[in-house]
């Protein structure tokens, strides 16, 4: 029986292998095949995703605030530059996202059309972006295309593709992919490419500016130090934390300036730490569920409530542990595929677990993280490939192997497109599936839209019961539409003082909660203006200006209110 040292000896002896010829850059792959592995990657991401260039924006869902009344993406203007790249708006700061939008004004103006065409070539460049990394660190080109070919129709993308405001997503993951593959580049020989360097951490950057949940990346670099591929040298673990020190510098000054200026958690559970780590550890193992494409995603994910127990709070408490504890066991193990994967999940979920985010859950942070179960998937299909003794029959076990996740995947992600064909039909998918209020709240305000008072008021009603602004802020906007405005000030009020419950003054509230407060206040003081009274309404207008100094209209109806002439507008 062998010795641990003996053990440990054969496994370094076993590492130290130059790398199998599956394993090896397929530089002999013919061109004429890799085109045609890249364009059947670029057409599948296009073709599941197809349906929603015809969708609009999605009214009660943040397309409005980020898009249709959004001042500041009104063009490629100086101004609108300035204003991005130095101000948060909507309380984060992601300026290329926003910038994204005004290419999209540019050049279809306010026509989703464009907006959507846009999101869904941004998939399909990351599908093809998606194989050139997966080749580059695995060095096999099959294993690549199965891998990006996956990925190109993975389920859990259809929000981040079929919802314009988070194109975010898109947009990082793009910047994320380059990030890794000039690294690569970088570190490919005894020296540090500087040129590859420079640019890996200028890609990080902007992918940053897109969205800064990538800013665990270098946590996946460092795994990728220590899981060399194809023949790499291993680079010491000095060197390798020392060329991650720009990276984290970077993303700390960006997680800072996006943290003074999000909007936190209010949740109970996020006020406890056995709480928050069992609910965290509930959604890894749903996030682990959704990568398989069984489990249909949803737009909203109710927050767990748990069984009294210790078998609950260990089995919650574990999904923190499984992606470290699977990771450590394929470094263990030299298993370098799982431990990639493993590594990419968990450094890309890494955020969405450790902070306590408004949402408990969302399909839209595995867009990237799904890449990674794409690998340990495409390594299983050609391994067992590999196993056959005929060609033909190696390359019929792998079509087959590989066609069933990805007819799975495609028929989940045609099915659950469907559901993103706008406002009504999104809310109606997820009330069926959820209790959360802010559910009925967006049904409710897409019925607003189309004028039905009545199933708008049942729907905010039943919202209302659990305590929050928005249901009785869009009962006051019921009743004050349908003439009832007493009931509509009745409902403002408490509107307003739930708002006040949850900031003392004006100062104690973010930048998102000022613009919220004055928007209620300057509804507040339509309703006061149209019972006649005029001094209330004054009040609840200026209010309004304190809270948000910018607020046209309660700036307007106040001039009016105090008999003030408009002001001269000048071009």
């Amino acid at each position: 029986m062998l010795t641990r040292q003996e053990r440990r000896f054969r496994r370094r002896r076993r590492s130290a292998r130059p790398a199998p010829e599956a394993l090896r850059p397929a530089e002999s792959t013919p061109l004429l095949l890799q085109a045609a592995a890249f364009l059947a990657v670029f057409a599948a991401a296009i073709l599941v995703n197809l349906k929603t260039l015809h969708y609009g924006f999605l009214t009660s869902w943040d397309d409005p605030t980020y898009v249709v009344d959004n001042p500041w993406i009104r063009g490629l203007s100086r101004e609108n530059l300035i204003y991005v790249f130095t101000k948060p708006y909507f309380a984060n700061y992601l300026p290329l996202h926003l910038v994204s939008y005004m290419v999209d004004y540019t050049l279809w103006g306010l026509n989703p059309f464009g907006y959507h065409l846009q999101s869904v070539l941004l998939n399909g460049l990351n599908a093809i972006l998606a194989l050139f990394v997966t080749r580059r660190l695995f060095g096999n080109f099959l294993l690549a295309f199965l891998a990006a070919l996956l990925f190109a129709v993975h389920p859990s993308h259809v929000e981040a593709v079929a919802w314009i405001s988070i194109r975010k997503d898109l947009l990082s993951t793009a910047f994320l992919l380059l990030t890794v593959l000039f690294y690569h580049r970088a570190t490919g020989s005894r020296s540090l490419g500087r040129g590859a360097y420079a640019a890996s951490i200028g890609c990080f950057t902007l992918g940053l500016l897109s969205k800064v949940s990538i800013v665990a990346l270098p946590l996946f670099l460092l795994v990728l130090d220590w899981f060399p591929r194809a023949g790499r040298r291993r680079i010491p673990w000095k060197a390798a934390i020392a060329n991650k020190i720009p990276y984290a510098l970077i993303g700390l000054v960006l997680v800072r300036i996006n943290t003074l200026v999000q909007v936190k958690a209010k949740a109970a559970y996020a006020q406890d730490p056995i709480p928050y780590l069992m609910v965290k550890g509930h959604a890894v193992w749903n996030y682990l569920a959704l990568l398989t494409g069984i489990p249909s995603g949803r737009p909203v994910y109710d927050t767990p409530e748990f069984a009294s127990g210790l078998a609950s709070v260990a089995a919650n408490l574990a999904g923190i542990l499984v992606l470290p504890a699977v990771l450590w066991i394929a470094h263990r193990r030299r298993w370098d595929a799982l431990g990639l994967g493993a590594g990419w999940v968990l450094a890309l979920l890494l955020p969405a677990i450790l902070f306590p985010l408004v949402t408990y859950m969302a399909d839209r942070y595995l867009y990237g993280p799904s890449l990674g179960f794409c690998w340990l998937l495409a390594a299983g299909i050609v391994a067992v490939g590999r196993r056959m003794e005929s060609i033909r029959l190696r390359a019929g076990v792998t079509a087959i192997l590989t066609a069933l996740p990805l007819t799975l995947f495609a028929y989940r992600t045609i099915e659950y497109d469907r559901a993103w064909a706008g406002s009504e039909p999104l809310w109606k998918y997820a009330i069926a599936r959820s209790k959360d209020y802010r559910v009925r709240n967006n049904l409710a305000q897409a019925m607003m839209i189309e004028k039905r008072w009545a199933d708008a008021e049942r729907l905010y009603r039943q919202a209302s019961a659990v305590e929050n602004i928005v249901s009785h802020q869009g009962l006051a906007a019921v009743y004050y539409d349908t003439h009832r405005y007493p009931e509509a000030q009745r409902e403002i009020e408490r509107a307003l003082e739930i708002a006040h419950k949850h900031g003392a003054a004006y100062t104690d509230l973010t930048d998102a909660t000022m613009e919220d407060l004055a928007e209620i206040e300057y509804t507040a003081g339509a309703i006061y203006w149209v019972q006649s009274q005029n001094q209330k309404a004054i009040e609840a207008w200026e209010a309004a200006l304190r809270a948000n100094p910018r607020h046209a209209g309660a700036a307007q109806w106040l001039r009016t209110a105090r008999g003030e002439p408009a002001p001269v507008t000048t071009k």
